[in-house]
């Protein structure tokens, strides 16, 4: 089990609290079908577990790309629209992200967006596929952040 992260800049400390909370919900989800197994109803504690890892990613995400439009913008960059999208390609303008994360962090910002569109049994489950991959990347931005190079 990964140690707890400690923020060393209080103003990240809510971003890195926030990737703490998603890394836990991911961890859950690997057992889940233990505790299911416990519980009685596999399939409704699954969901309940799914949906908590949703709703931490949403906040998650939030969290991310604000800090990360933030310390772009610190380090004098120009963000004319103050969007997920727009940072995220901002950040590729200007080498913060490669091409891959990019693009993986614009698939993630079209998923955040689908989560708010009604409910879609088959659209959640593959966000939660995808969870632990915006996981390694929004820790590896938050990392970013916290000591650049």
């Amino acid at each position: 089990m990964e140690k707890k992260i400690n923020a060393p800049h209080v103003k990240c400390k809510k971003a890195f609290d926030a990737i703490e909370s998603l890394r836990i919900a991911i961890e859950n989800m690997k057992n889940v079908s233990k505790i299911a197994k416990i519980a009685g109803d596999p399939e409704e504690l699954y969901k309940i577990f799914r949906d908590s890892l949703i709703q931490r990613f949403e906040y998650t995400f939030d969290l991310i790309w604000k800090n990360l439009c933030e310390y772009l913008e610190s380090e004098g960059r120009k963000i004319k629209f103050k969007t997920p999208k727009a940072v995220f390609r901002e950040s590729l303008k200007s080498n913060y992200l490669s091409e891959d994360e990019a693009r993986l962090a614009i698939k993630m910002v079209n998923h955040r967006n689908l989560t708010t569109n009604g409910y879609d049994e088959e659209l959640i489950e593959e966000i939660r596929q995808q969870i632990p991959k915006y996981y390694e990347l929004m820790n590896g931005i938050l990392q970013k952040i916290v000591q650049p190079s």
